[in-house]
């Protein structure tokens, strides 16, 4: 019997009637306190010292930040972290929030009162990344991968490294959080664009750790700074925090990577003919850019081959210069991979992943961004108001024998195949 699933649609929902397997994530309790398990964390850390224990009175600390593009809830954390800072003797007028923006873009004030609470910004210096600041690099290392690590300056003049940050499944690095802070956080715009440039190496996956050149790259490179501490947040996708994970930059940043899996992966025992799925909803879908990730994610579990019909409102457009550009420039993923190989641009890669789906699946893209440039990635451009014809049309060359699945929210959920790594 075919039931209703409401699809996420920019801010609304789009209705689809059909028979599926959901696709959803795992229900996990999380604190009853918020505020008091950060404050726990800090106290009974993994692999470190309490944080009260590490710093000196009147060391300087600079405290890494999340920036705009991550919901990472750094108004919760810092708190209870510059609290513990001033207990142990350091004070305010020594600390400094880096803004940890990689190679994105600078931030309106607004945005930076609102990520760290208007106290807080108020009470300390605050500073952000800039990447592409030459005089205010400098040289740590080379990775064994080749890569030259650049860091701010201001971050490695200071005595104490405090990273935060949220955890969840990354197409390249496998995870967010932990080193990433680093590198790309504060790191130099050619490190950070080699270390991207790992995309094209079939080992960086999401939900992967272990041989992953992108997320061995940039934990090289963090060790060559060696943060003293770390406050990593593992939320749901409403935002609830399920698990506060603190202390060594690596071994923390793992624990809180299992529990993100045990949330967000799920394992599916083989290939669907059809999956119906949406990003997830604003901000998720608010361009071609974020989209893009839950597109990735639903098509995990789609068998060679097979239809997708994904859910993607995309009101601000491609969300990305370079990788419109590429779309329009280069007519499939082969020659996009070529032009990534000769000069590797981030956004470019993208596009080439985007094609990449296009060549492999059937994809049709129900959103409001125009056909033609939908036509680009290899898809199929599905308008809002014709979504259940479509739907209709895909089950029915399906099949009834078929295996359908929904997945609501692709952007954070991670279909696996049973066994797979």
């Amino acid at each position: 019997m075919s039931r209703t699933i409401r699809l996420p649609f920019g801010k609304k929902f789009l209705r689809a009637e059909l028979r599926a397997d959901r696709i959803l994530p795992r229900r996990v309790a999380g604190p009853a306190d918020e505020h008091e398990a950060v404050r726990q964390a800090l106290e009974q850390p993994i692999a470190t010292p309490p944080l009260a224990e590490i710093v000196r009175p009147r060391e300087t600390v600079a405290i890494l930040v999340n920036d705009v593009t991550r919901l990472a809830r750094t108004d919760l954390m810092l708190p209870p972290l510059v609290a513990t800072l001033n207990q142990a003797g350091v004070r305010d007028e020594d600390i400094l929030v880096v803004y940890a923006l990689g190679n994105h873009r600078p931030q309106t004030e607004a945005e930076r009162r609102r990520l760290i609470g208007e106290g807080m910004f108020q009470r300390l210096r605050t500073l952000e990344h800039d990447a592409r600041d030459e005089a205010n690099l400098v040289t740590v290392g080379r990775t064994s991968f080749g890569n030259v690590v650049q860091i701010n300056r201001r971050v490695l003049e200071v005595e104490r490294i405090i990273l935060t940050g949220e955890i969840i499944h990354h197409l390249i690095a496998g995870y967010s959080g932990g080193r990433k802070s680093v590198v790309p956080g504060v790191a130099g715009f050619n490190t950070t664009t080699y270390n991207h440039r790992m995309i094209l190496d079939s080992r960086c996956r999401s939900g992967v750790l272990e041989g992953n050149p992108a997320h061995e790259d940039m934990l090289e490179g963090c060790r060559m700074v060696e943060p003293d501490f770390m406050v990593n947040l593992v939320l749901t996708p409403a935002g609830k925090l399920v698990r506060v994970v603190a202390g060594h930059y690596d071994l923390a940043h793992r624990e809180g990577c299992r529990a993100v899996d045990a949330m967000l992966r799920v394992e599916v025992d083989q290939p669907y003919d059809l999956v119906v799925a949406s990003a997830g909803g604003h901000p998720l879908d608010i361009d071609l850019r974020q989209a893009h990730k839950g597109l990735e994610n639903a098509c995990r579990c789609l068998r060679p081959g097979g239809a997708i019909l994904y859910y993607a409102e995309c009101v601000n457009g491609a969300g990305s210069g370079p990788l419109e550009e590429f779309l329009w420039r280069y007519g499939n993923p082969e020659a996009m991979e070529r032009a990534l190989h000769e000069n590797f641009v981030i956004g470019g890669h993208k596009a080439w992943w985007l094609a990449r789906l296009g060549r492999r699946f059937d994809v049709h893209l129900v959103s409001r961004l125009d056909a033609a440039l939908v036509r680009r990635c290899g898809f199929e451009s599905v308008p809002p108001e014709e979504h259940a014809g479509r739907l209709r049309e895909l089950l029915g060359k399906a099949g009834t024998a078929a295996r359908v699945a929904a997945i609501p929210g692709a952007g954070f959920t991670l279909p696996a195949l049973r066994g797979e790594k």
